[in-house]
């Protein structure tokens, strides 16, 4: 951190505590400054406080202003980079035997609401139609997990709408970069294009995507059900005038597979770098689905359905240490599933992030080596109980909304009203 020359005079909330309660905000439940700060009261965070005048005489405020101004100062750089070393921490104590499956990630992308002020605007604009401008802004993200452990590489992320909106395929090509030399990346239709593979393989990665049958049809003459063809597939001209940086002599050398879908009607018809058996390919891309589980536990579970921050510098901020505290969470469920003798992903995640916040509770303050270890070894073998149900292969259902009933009519912005 030194090169980012953070000089901090000695104050209650300084970088470490601060990070510290933004991580307490993503783990109670609430997600709230208040409910930090009275964290902090109550001595969690205490290891890292430094011994200035308001904590030697036991005089810290309830009062959340401090806090937000700490908030404010974090660099998005220190955040990534704690976010980045939290993964890489994480990721190096979970080595296996680096079979295939430990080089397994899933990509995916997803969209956060952001809030609507005059700052957020400016950077992450809204969608415009016929209609006129929608309210929120939308943060577009792109998400790297770890197929067997679910541990999440620091997100990607850019504007969704707008002049200078960034798209998934362009987002991924900066995800793979901190991943592991020799990562196998799995993506659906939506990244099974030139763009993705090319700058996948570039950073020496392999790679399995599903085509759709239009794309698999131009690169393959072949497209019957157990086909297994060797391929050179090579950039179109659409191809190179979306990405004007492609090289002449780019192109991929893979294998086409076309299997049938136990789940839908038309088959599934996959690119794969990987000299594995069509069958072993069919199957790592079956793992593609854990990801929807990923992505529901960051939204619904760490709270980043919405970020609530003014600014763009506090949203990723925010964003980045989110995903720092899911991972931490992860980490504990694999030690568990360890000693259990299952799979990490048996376990739930909402249940496991419950008992370790009980967990973090009880050893917040004055917490003996005995007690400590009398707490932890309580916390792996409740865990190891927090198993899911068997879950079986099904269509999936149709992408419909239930629309609820409000009491008020929805508001209709107009061209006069300001943003505030």
């Amino acid at each position: 951190m030194a090169d980012l020359c953070l000089v901090e005079r000695r104050r209650v909330f300084t970088l470490p505590v601060t990070v510290w309660l933004m991580i307490m905000q993503r783990l109670n439940g609430t997600g709230t400054l208040a409910a930090a700060v009275s964290e902090l009261l109550n001595g969690n965070g205490w290891d890292v406080l430094e011994p200035c005048k308001r904590v030697r005489e036991g005089n810290i405020s309830l009062n959340t202003g401090a806090f937000s101004q700490a908030r404010m100062r974090i660099p998005v750089e220190a955040a990534r980079r704690i976010s980045q070393h939290t993964f890489d921490q994480l990721q190096a104590g979970m080595q296996g035997n680096a079979g295939l499956r430990d080089r397994l990630f899933l990509m995916d992308g997803t969209s956060i609401r952001l809030a609507h002020t005059a700052a957020m605007r400016k950077t992450y604009e809204v969608a415009k139609n016929q209609f006129g401008e929608s309210h929120w802004p939308v943060m577009r993200v792109v998400v790297m997990h770890h197929v067997v452990t679910g541990l999440a590489v620091p997100p990607q992320y850019g504007p969704m709408y707008g002049t200078e909106a960034v798209g998934e395929q362009e987002l991924v090509a900066r995800a793979a970069g901190p991943l592991p030399v020799g990562s196998v990346l799995i993506g659906d239709r939506n990244f099974g294009v030139f763009s993705v593979g090319w700058a996948v393989t570039r950073q020496g990665h392999d790679l399995v995507v599903r085509l759709t049958r239009s794309r698999a049809g131009r690169i393959c003459g072949n497209l019957k059900i157990n086909a297994d063809e060797r391929i050179l597939w090579e950039p179109t001209r659409e191809d190179r005038k979306g990405h004007p940086d492609l090289p002449e002599e780019a192109q991929l050398h893979g294998r086409l597979i076309v299997i049938e879908s136990q789940t839908e009607k038309e088959p599934l018809y996959l690119f794969t770098t990987l000299e594995e058996t069509a069958a072993t390919v069919a199957a790592l891309y079956q793992e593609r689905w854990h990801i929807e589980t990923d992505l529901r536990s960051l939204k619904e579970q760490v709270k980043l359905h919405t970020i609530s921050a003014k600014t763009p510098a506090m949203a990723e901020a925010e964003l980045l240490l989110a995903v720092a505290t899911y991972n931490i969470i992860r980490a504990v469920m694999r030690e568990a599933a360890i000693h259990a003798g299952i799979e990490p992903r048996r376990l739930s995640y909402s249940r496991s992030q419950a008992a370790f916040w009980a967990f973090n509770r009880a050893i917040s303050h004055g917490c003996s080596p005995e007690k400590f270890e009398y707490y932890w070894n309580l916390l792996i073998r409740g865990l190891g109980q927090c198993k899911l149900p068997n879950r079986r292969h099904r269509p999936s259902p149709p992408r419909e909304v239930w629309h609820k009933r409000h009491a008020f009519p929805s508001r209709k912005s107009t061209s006069t009203e300001k943003t505030k």
